[in-house]
Formats: C-alpha cells, structure tokens, sequence
C-alpha cells in the first residue's frame, strides 16, 4: 500500500538541506503548510515561503506522537534522539523515493569510496548513451533531482549512506553493490551491529545482486535471495590479477590504463565490468569509462608541487580504514601526515601499524588526536607536532619533509572541533600552503 500524505499532520524534522527540499515537494503535491509542522533546535529559524508553525529549541521534539508522519532528515539519529518509538511513523526522502518511483534503480553503499563507485557507474551508463541520473549521498536531495511520480530515467544511480538505509527494509532495487563494510557511524547508530544491518538493507528485494568477496562470508544467506555474484579476489565470479579482468576464470583480454592506480580501485572495477555484463553494455564502454576517469576531488589528489614536496590532498578520507589505503598507495613517498581524532568510536592501532611500515617521519596531531593516536605511537621515531593551527601545521611541513617527498591531507578521523567539514579543512590547506610558498620564494 503507497503511503498517502494527504489530510495528515506531518512535520519535518531539522530544517536543513533535505528538509528544506521536503517542504518544497510537499507544497508541490498539494499539502497545505497548515498540515506541515516545522521541528529544529534553532531557536531563531527563518523558512521562506511558509506560513505555519515552527517549533524550535528545548521542545522541539516533545509530543512526537501527535504527527501522522515525521519526515526525518538523514542526519537525524533515531537511536539518540528518542525516536524509536515512533519508527512507524518515520519517513525519509529516500524512504518514499522507493516506494513511489517505478524505474530502474542502481543501489550502491560502501562504508568508503561509494561516491568513486557511484561516479564510475553513472560515467559508464553515460557513455553508453543511457539516460540516467546520479542523486543521493553523493549530491543534492532526491527530490530536488527527480519527479518521483513522472520522470522516468533508463537508470537511477542511487548513492545510500548508512543513515538513508537504516530504515530501507521494503525497497527495489535493479542491481544492488555492497563492497566494504567497516566501522563508522558508530556514535550514530551506537553499536557495530545496528550499522551492518543498515548496509545490508541494500540486499533486500534487490533483483541483482553484487557483493565484495571478503564480505560475502559474513552475509546471512536469507538475505541473497535473488541471483547474487562476489567480485574482487581469484575465485570471484568478476575478478582481477592487477590489470588484467576474469569474468568466471576467463580472461576478457581487457586492457586497462587507469588514470587511478590505487590498489583498492582495481576491485571497483571489476564490479563496474559485471554492470557491463548485467545491462549487455559492449566492453569498450567499460574501458574508456575507466581510463578516462580521473577521480573525484578530495581523495588522492595531487594539489601542487612546492619546493620539491608534494601536498597531496586526501581530506574526505576520515576514516582509519581510509587513510590506511591512501598510505599503501604511495607507501615509500610519504614523509608527512596530518591527523585528527573525532570520538566516533575507532581503533587507530591498525592504522599506527601502517604508518611504521611506510616512510612516514612527521606527524601532525590534531585536537584530541594526541591523546588518542599518540598513545599507539613509538614517540622517539618521529617528528611530532601537537597543534590546532593549521598555519603551524603547514609551516611545520615544510620545515621537515624532505624534497621529492609527500605530505598527506588523510586525516583518519572527522575534524569538526575545528572545521565545519572535509571542504573548509581543505580550503585552509590550500590557502596555507600558498602562503607559506610565497614566504620560502622570498
């Protein structure tokens, strides 16, 4: 039964960017604002265009159960803000963009890299000359993306964070991809158990299904209940030995010269050559798909080159699982890295590991990752600088990294004690690095 939002009381819970996209899709399928109730914590809210009750600071959610539905922003955690009680009630963008639209739909997550995965897919549909469409984690709301009940694409390309798919247990998708899953999120989902389940609604009532083959272990076998295939090692039905694609132990004779090298990569690709297969798209598509793409920014991207040292930007990397596979890439180049500590609830030892393995001499320590990284450290092996200026932190890297050597904006942790998100930590980056190149010209 399709969920009716007509003549029922709603609210939009926290007015950002996805609540206001919902306020302008209910007011574009006819609900009245006189049925629509505002819910934040700021206190001095403005909305545009509304003309109804807002309700905000300490009460904002008190007397929940009096709403039909609650429409609930992704970042809205149902574990710590009481809302479990009301799960029936709950909907999300995603939620009804489901439910209502009829179409094709690709439905990827990953715990890191979904946004490479989900790009790769939409430029090989692309260049295949499919109509198709990218939303979700990856950009604007969907609503702002797609008539949910006329538009009609050959292909949506779904990008589903944990938070969009933590109530997505009645769902459609044509082809499903669940790559790697490792802790995250934690402090929103509590527990490592609530965020696995959360990915692995992406599996339910999915047509086709993809799972990476270190993972396929780990997945409950009532959950792969249509035609599922692994991808990733030798005995993958999709695999890779570097370069070279098997499809079922056959050689494809594919000849790839990706402009991305990095090893986690060549896995991306091969569950990119099963689409190919799924929707019989001729493998030339797949090979100039992958050779011409050259990323997306923030991850692995060479800034410049001063003074003989390359400041490689790595900032959405903000996991330890991450920054770890951006040290393995160039593992002898390294010299510098920046780190950040957010309590998210992650295990660095791993990480600290890898950082002994490479070439890495200094480290820069961000608030508390001192306290929290530091300690798995062997302090006397290298230049440390402990700082919340990134001033300092860049001068300091131009000091001790050697010429020809890396410093690496990966920062193994979120940074939001001090910067607002990944892109205004790297903008002070950037600007830092100029300033002081232009005091080493002088």
């Amino acid at each position: 039964m399709k969920i009716n939002l007509i003549h029922k009381n709603i609210a939009i819970l926290w007015f950002w960017k996805e609540g206001a996209s919902t306020l302008r899709f209910l007011q574009k399928n006819g609900i009245l604002d006189g049925s629509i109730t505002i819910l934040d914590k700021n206190i001095n809210l403005q909305v545009e265009n509304f003309n109804w009750q807002i309700i905000a600071w300490k009460n904002y959610l008190e007397q929940l159960d009096r709403y039909d539905y609650i429409f609930k922003s992704p970042w809205v955690s149902p574990y710590t803000n009481g809302l479990l009680p009301y799960k029936e009630k709950i909907l999300t963008q995603t939620k009804l963009f489901y439910e209502f639209y009829a179409g094709k739909i690709i439905s990827i997550t990953q715990t890191k890299w979904k946004s490479t995965t989900t790009t790769l897919i939409y430029e090989l549909l692309k260049n295949a000359w499919h109509n198709v469409k990218i939303v979700g984690n990856i950009g604007k709301p969907v609503f702002d993306e797609i008539d949910i009940m006329h538009d009609n694409y050959d292909f949506v390309v779904y990008e589903l964070s944990s938070y969009m798919l933590e109530d997505l247990e009645n769902h459609h998708s044509y082809i499903s991809v669940l790559w790697n899953i490792f802790e995250d999120h934690l402090d929103w989902h509590l527990n490592f158990e609530n965020y696995s389940n959360a990915k692995k609604n992406v599996l339910k009532n999915a047509e086709n299904i993809l799972i990476w083959y270190n993972l396929y272990p780990k997945i409950e076998k009532n959950l792969l209940n249509r035609k599922f295939l692994t991808f990733g090692s030798e005995w993958a039905y999709i695999s890779h030995d570097k370069n070279e694609y098997f499809i079922n132990s056959e050689k494809t004779w594919i000849i790839l010269e990706p402009k991305i090298p990095w090893d986690h990569n060549l896995d991306n690709f091969a569950w990119v050559l099963w689409v190919c297969q799924i929707i019989w798209i001729p493998y030339e598509f797949f090979i100039q798909t992958i050779n011409n793409f050259s990323g997306l920014e923030h991850r692995l991207q060479n800034i410049w080159t001063f003074a003989g040292i390359s400041f490689i930007d790595d900032a959405i990397s903000t996991t330890p699982e991450s920054t770890i596979e951006a040290i393995k890439t160039f593992q002898n180049e390294w010299e510098t890295i920046f780190l950040w500590w957010t309590d998210r609830w992650y295990h660095f030892e791993n990480l600290v590991k890898i950082i002994e393995q490479s070439n890495i001499k200094n480290i820069v320590l961000f608030p508390e990752s001192w306290e929290n990284i530091k300690k798995w450290l062997k302090i006397g092996k290298y230049n440390i600088l402990e700082t919340d200026s990134m001033q300092k932190a860049v001068e300091f890297a131009f000091k001790h990294t050697a010429k020809w050597k890396i410093c690496l904006l990966s920062t193994a942790s979120p940074s939001y004690s001090l910067w607002k998100n990944f892109e205004v930590k790297w903008n002070e980056f950037k600007n830092e690095i100029l300033n002081q190149y232009k005091k080493f010209e002088q």
